[in-house]
C-alpha cells in the first residue's frame, strides 16, 4: 500500500510534470537495481547500470547523464573513488557538474562526510525508501536547464 507521499508523487507524473532524465545508476547489487528500476518506471527516465565504479566511470565519459546514483561499497572501484575519477573527468573535460548522490547502508557520520569531500551532491542511506529517491532525483534532474 503507498503511503500519501508516493500517492501524491504519482499524481505528479500524470500530469506530465517529470522532465526526462538520464540517469547513471552505479550499483553492484542486483536486488537493489531492481528496487531502483521498480521505483522509477514510471517515470520518463532512461537509466543505465555499471556493476561497479570502474564501469561507471566508464559510462560516465562516454555519455552525458543527469544525475549519477553511486552506491559507495562496490568491488573494483568504489563509489568514493569512482565519485573521485568523475570530478576530474568533468574538469580536465570543462563539463559541467552532473549531480552525484551516494546511495548506502553506511549511514555513520563519516561515511557522509567523505561522501560530500569526494564530490558528491547528496547523501541516501538504504534500504532508500521510493518517496525519498524519486523526490531527490527530481530535485537534482530539476536543476538542469530545459
Amino acid at each position: 500500500m503507498l503511503n500519501a507521499e508516493e500517492c501524491a508523487t504519482d499524481i505528479n507524473f500524470a500530469n506530465g510534470a517529470v522532465r526526462p532524465l538520464n540517469i547513471l545508476l552505479a550499483e553492484d547489487c542486483e536486488n537493489n537495481v531492481l528496487l531502483v528500476q521498480l521505483y522509477l518506471k514510471k517515470l520518463p527516465y532512461s537509466i543505465d547500470v555499471a556493476e561497479n565504479g570502474s564501469e561507471a566511470f566508464e559510462l560516465f565519459q562516454r555519455k552525458e547523464y543527469d544525475v549519477v546514483l553511486m552506491d559507495i561499497e562496490m568491488p573494483v572501484t568504489d563509489g568514493y573513488e569512482a565519485t573521485t575519477l568523475i570530478r576530474g573527468f568533468e574538469k580536465d573535460n570543462s563539463r559541467e557538474r552532473t549531480p552525484i548522490v551516494a546511495v548506502t547502508a553506511h549511514a555513520l557520520p563519516e561515511n557522509e562526510d567523505k561522501a560530500y569531500e569526494v564530490g558528491c551532491d547528496y547523501f541516501l542511506t538504504k534500504p532508500v525508501r521510493k518517496a525519498d529517491l524519486i523526490s531527490t532525483v527530481q530535485k537534482y534532474g530539476a536543476s538542469l536547464p530545459v
